[in-house]
């Protein structure tokens, strides 16, 4: 028992080490998949014409910085921006009609109500596509702040590699505890997991978007069959990314923090909701794939520190503890938390909160079963007010 102690903990311990020499090293995202702030833009046809469309419901904290942005992007052709108010009872709408009183390039729709089958935000942007005239739709969230530049940056990149669908993984904003303890974990676990080089090749099952910035060609939209055909999916962005790969559409998913920022969650009880939501359709309502993701997390995340605590009192009482084994828990746990630190640091996050590295952990696994739990028991989630994803099956797109 001791040798197999050793020997898992050693190559848990060489784990790490390659992972933070990776990170030392530097882990340059590949240029043709890259839009940062120094990308400049591939050249458009002047006449190309946009239409950003953001859905919105009691998003009044958010709403004016997200529809200013897209008002003002540098943009050569026709831009329209439209916005649908989906029944919103928080002065959202109040907002929305001060701005388009300013601007006529905005265009605001009223949401109706829930049609049997559909979910919120699919139906919202439905309703919202219908009144956009552009050769691109740019389906972007309430919360997103567009870069003056992040558009052109977007679809030039994406017309230049003729790609009929894309995404792009903006730069993250937190600013709570909770964000910084929680959300931070969470981005490094998806993006970790999913390379950008198996996502975007059309060849392979790995599948990648983000629904905070969705683009199509106009054609492309409708011939995936427009947001109708993933009516009832929590995950839109993701089911219109394996529509899009079945059906042989070129698509991208871009690193891309030159094209927006966002503040996904504003403080725990929304993260808590929000990947309520997410995360068990994320790994397609499988318990077997849940019971492994955590199960690796947990091993290789807390456990180690657990072990380490462990150890550290049973030495305090004056029990005996292998020197070795000891040895190796800290050499874990030190190597974990640097690897923490210099990625904060390197993504321009705020490194000092390393050491609340398993305790992040530890709630990122309790919520991957929070979700399995919500949604396979037909309880749901809830979210803006909504019952979301109470029936806990998957549904083929």
């Amino acid at each position: 028992m001791w040798w197999v102690s050793i020997a898992g903990l050693g190559l848990l311990f060489i784990f790490w080490a390659l992972a933070l020499g990776k990170m030392l090293k530097g882990d340059p995202k590949p240029p043709a998949f890259t839009l940062d702030d120094q990308t400049e833009p591939d050249p458009l046809p002047e006449a190309l014409a946009l239409s950003i469309i953001i859905p919105a419901r009691n998003e009044a904290h958010n709403i004016e910085a997200c529809v200013r942005s897209a008002l003002a992007i540098q943009w050569a052709g026709p831009l329209q921006i439209v916005v649908l108010d989906d029944r919103s009872t928080d002065g959202t709408g109040e907002i929305l009609a001060g701005l388009g009183a300013e601007d006529d390039r905005l265009t605001v729709r009223q949401g109706v109500p829930l049609p049997p089958g559909w979910m919120g935000k699919s139906h919202a942007l439905h309703h919202a596509q219908q009144a956009a005239t552009g050769d691109w739709l740019l389906f972007i969230d309430a919360d997103v702040v567009l870069d003056p530049l992040g558009p052109a940056r977007l679809i030039g990149r994406a017309e230049s590699q003729g790609v009929g669908m894309c995404s792009g993984l903006g730069r993250l904003v937190v600013e709570s505890t909770w964000e910084k303890v929680i959300m931070t974990r969470i981005g490094g676990i998806i993006a970790g997991g999913n390379p950008l080089e198996e996502v975007n090749d059309p060849e392979h099952d790995r599948m990648l978007a983000n629904g905070q910035c969705l683009a199509f060609r106009r054609e492309t939209y409708d011939a995936l069959g427009g947001h109708e055909a993933i009516k009832h999916s929590v995950l839109d962005d993701v089911d219109f990314g394996k529509r899009a790969k079945a059906h042989q559409v070129p698509y991208r998913l871009y690193y891309a923090p030159g094209v927006f920022r966002c503040r996904m969650y504003t403080g725990f009880s929304e993260i808590w909701e929000g990947w309520t939501k997410n995360l068990f359709p994320a790994l397609e309502y499988s318990y077997l794939t849940t019971f492994i993701v955590t199960a690796l997390l947990f091993a290789s995340a807390v456990l180690p520190f657990l072990l380490l605590l462990k150890n550290l009192i049973l030495l305090a009482l004056g029990h005996p503890v292998s020197g070795a084994v000891l040895g190796l828990e800290i050499g874990i746990c030190a190597v974990a938390l640097a690897m923490d630190h210099q990625g904060h640091k390197a993504h321009g996050y705020d490194p000092r909160l390393f050491w609340t590295f398993p305790l992040g952990m530890l709630l990122i696994v309790i919520l991957f079963w929070r979700s399995a739990w919500r949604i396979g028991t037909g309880k749901g989630a809830v979210w803006k007010g909504r019952v979301v994803e109470a029936g806990g099956r998957p549904r083929k797109t």
